[in-house]
């Protein structure tokens, strides 16, 4: 019957001070919110770079490309290309013994923000798990063979994000988005296909045929958004080198025209590639390629499950520091917690010297004091947690597609499992501390004082 008694007094106190105990209850599940964000995060980060590394184990660039910058560029488009290779340099790798398959690529251009990478169909056949939609008239085998030079297969996530379908066209921009130099091709692709779910960086690329790379950035298929002095120069540069196309011959024009290019960035011309994916037949072979083309002066090479290693290193770290932080939050919303009862105890003297006059125990009366602040503390776990994964949930698309990973939106993980111990003791040492003060405080001596 007591401790009934203890539960509704307990409730009762909960149900006056609704303003305070909201607001101590939010602040912790905000703090466990941030702990689901990070670690969900995370894990989809790790699984996604995990996951691409084991689809490539070598990837070879130009000479002076970073392990990072090959990796990212190539696996998770998400940096630029550091130069560009021969096209040659692909067969050439591929006629190595050592060498299971290789498959070239092509990046500077992109969508909307979307990387548009070229390759050849094999690559297509390699990372592909079926089409979501597919032109009846392709070769889903062969889908940049033949005359589909203006082809495009989008990533299921990118074709979802901007509602794309098959027979669709658009333009593509040079370079990514806030490129000085950005502009427009007038070179139309048309969508051919639309890959199913890779759960991976795939999903949020587009991809078109080295072919349509060449000729875009040869013939100079654009136009700027913008003219200004530098265009106009260009402009009187062209114009020369028609002329000079009559007077002195067509090798001269071609030089003109070669210095156009250059001028604008444009990495990728014809028979150009800014790296080569390689599967080789074992990890051996994956070390010896990776020591052979990083020591050669032309190129450079990654193993990219050792670079990938690398960066969930620092991944881990940046998980640690932000969980850190995370606790300290916690920590002190904890305390505010503390101080905010401590400073209701002040309010509430009269009311618990009623309690004593009524025979009631001063165990009792600090086991209340005790289980209100435990209440908040669990309350607060329990509503951070659901609440944080649940909006995880719907933010999943934005999340996904700005970092190009496929996030796990109810996956519990290892941060908020030590979030919700580290919070329990602090909150069941701190519920101590103001039970045991009130066991210690005298009442009718603190009224009197009153």
């Amino acid at each position: 019957m007591k401790y009934i008694f203890i539960l509704k007094a307990v409730l009762h106190s909960i149900s006056h001070r609704k303003f305070s105990v909201f607001t101590s209850i939010f602040a912790i599940s905000a703090a466990f919110a941030f702990l689901a964000a990070i670690g969900c995060v995370s894990f989809g980060l790790a699984a996604t770079a995990v996951n691409s590394s084991l689809a490539f184990p070598l990837v070879v660039g130009p000479a002076g490309a970073s392990d990072t910058t090959l990796v990212m560029s190539t696996l998770f488009n998400t940096d630029k290309p550091a130069g560009t290779l021969d096209y040659e340099f692909a067969g050439k790798l591929a006629s190595d013994e050592r060498v299971s398959a290789v498959f070239p690529v092509a990046r500077s251009d992109s969508y909307m923000g979307v990387p548009i990478t070229g390759v050849e169909s094999a690559y297509i056949n390699e990372i592909s798990k079926g089409f979501w939609d597919i032109d009846p008239m392709i070769d889903a085998k062969d889908i940049f063979g033949g005359k589909n030079s203006d082809c495009a297969v989008i990533g299921a996530k990118t074709a979802m994000r901007y509602d794309m379908s098959v027979w669709d066209t658009f333009f593509g921009s040079h370079g990514t988005v806030g490129d000085e130099d950005a502009h427009v091709h007038d070179f139309k692709y048309k969508v051919c296909a639309i890959l199913k779910p890779l759960n991976g960086p795939e999903d949020f690329a587009i991809f078109t045929s080295l072919k349509s790379v060449w000729e875009i950035h040869k013939h100079g298929h654009h136009h700027h958004h913008h003219e200004d002095a530098e265009d106009e120069e260009h402009d009187h540069e062209h114009h020369e080198a028609e002329h000079e196309e009559h007077d002195h011959g067509h090798h001269e024009a071609e030089h003109e025209e070669h210095e156009h290019h250059h001028e604008h960035g444009e990495e990728s011309a014809d028979g150009k590639i800014t790296a080569v994916l390689v599967k080789t037949k074992n990890p051996v072979f994956t070390a010896a390629l990776e020591r052979e083309y990083s020591e050669n002066g032309f190129t450079s090479a990654t193993d990219t499950a050792k670079t990938v290693r690398k960066l969930l290193t620092y991944m881990n770290k940046a998980e640690k520091a932000a969980g850190f932080f995370s606790y300290g939050t916690l920590f002190l919303v904890l305390i505010m917690v503390f101080v905010t009862i401590m400073t209701s105890i002040n309010e509430r003297k009269r009311e618990m010297a009623l309690m004593r006059t009524l025979g009631i125990g001063k165990l009792p009366i600090s086991l209340m004091i005790f289980l209100e602040l435990f209440f908040i503390s669990v309350s607060g776990i329990a509503v951070g947690t659901l609440g944080g994964h649940t909006l995880l949930a719907f933010c999943k698309p934005a999340l996904d597609f700005e970092l190009g990973i496929n996030m796990e939106p109810f996956f519990f993980t290892e941060i908020e499992l030590h979030g919700i111990i580290w919070t329990m003791i602090a909150a069941f040492v701190l519920s101590l501390a103001a039970m045991i003060k009130i066991y210690r405080m005298n009442l009718v001596e603190e009224i009197a004082k009153e």
